[in-house]
């Protein structure tokens, strides 16, 4: 390309129109160099962070430290096992004064929740006593102490400042009576046994045989057990003289005033049990309720037997 091409081109740098300029001007580039962005000012944050209350040990170790600068090491030394030894005196002595004062003697104890054993019984068991210390009483000995005995599931012992004792116990609740072994002893409604039978502790409650081999379902046998208490059958526990397990979900039932026997099928017993009071409302409206020997209730239907004249 030729000089005076160039010359003659439109806006070149050699063009004889307005002279173009290389130079950067503020007032040209304002329009097309956007501005930088101010920066934020940040101030700096104050600490606000809450002082650390001081501890016993921090100001402990630094008075220890004064003593020890400014009185020497073997003059610090010495003042600081004194004041040691001074302070712990002050404890003990402190500690004893607490322990032997009579505004602190146990003047009354209350116990809740026995029915089973008596409250001189519970007494006599938590080793606790009118006049003992109120604060050399250990909570934790005493609850041991009270469930160690058959009869107290849980207990809890608790200090009632200035000077009394409260004790809450949980007992365990006798439903049947079973044996073992030839003994007598009291079960819980999954017959377990509590304790063996005393004459001066006694409660007539249905005796729970088992056949050798068998274990019930608990579960049903629970639940329709509570179902018994709340009176949705047609006779109580007070009516019961024995409760034979024959199978898992079987139950030969005796009530011994009636002269009757009820086989009774656990499996499905709320079905059961409307079946059973129909039929026992069918016979009472009869007349013919004493007169029947066996009742069987399972597989959805029921049976009965009559006395025989």
């Amino acid at each position: 390309m030729s000089v005076a091409a160039a010359r003659l081109r439109s806006g070149g740098w050699f063009s004889p129109g307005a002279r173009q300029s290389n130079k950067w001007s503020r007032k040209q580039s304002s329009s097309s160099v956007p501005k930088r962005a101010a920066k934020p000012t940040v101030k700096a944050a104050r600490n606000k962070a809450a002082r650390k209350p001081l501890r016993i040990g921090a100001l402990l170790a630094g008075l220890v430290l004064f003593i020890l600068r400014f009185f020497g090491w073997t003059l610090g030394l010495v003042l600081v096992a004194t004041l040691l030894g001074s302070v712990s005196l002050g404890l003990v002595y402190g500690y004893r004064a607490l322990t032997t004062s009579a505004h602190f003697a146990v003047a009354h104890v209350e116990i809740v929740g026995n029915r089973q054993l008596s409250t001189p019984e519970v007494l006599n068991l938590s080793g606790v006593a009118v006049g003992i210390n109120l604060l050399e009483v250990s909570l934790g000995e005493v609850s041991r102490k009270l469930q160690h005995n058959p009869w107290i599931e849980s207990a809890t012992v608790r200090r009632v400042l200035p000077d009394g004792v409260a004790i809450d116990i949980v007992e365990r609740e006798p439903f049947f009576w079973i044996q073992q072994g030839g003994t007598l002893f009291y079960a819980d409604r999954n017959g377990v046994p509590i304790a063996a039978l005393e004459l001066g502790r006694f409660v007539s409650l249905p005796v729970l045989i088992l056949e050798d081999g068998v274990e019930p379902n608990w579960r049903l046998m629970e639940e329709w057990v509570r179902a018994v208490e709340r009176l949705e059958f047609p006779f109580g526990f007070s009516e019961v003289a024995w409760l034979k397990v024959e199978d898992a979900n079987i139950l030969r039932i005796h009530l011994e005033d009636r002269g009757m026997v009820i086989h009774f099928d656990l499996s499905d017993w709320r079905g059961h049990r409307e079946i059973m009071n129909q039929v026992w409302e069918d016979l009472r409206s009869r007349g013919e309720l004493n007169n029947i020997e066996r009742l069987t209730v399972m597989s959805g239907k029921a049976w009965v037997l009559l006395k025989q004249s």
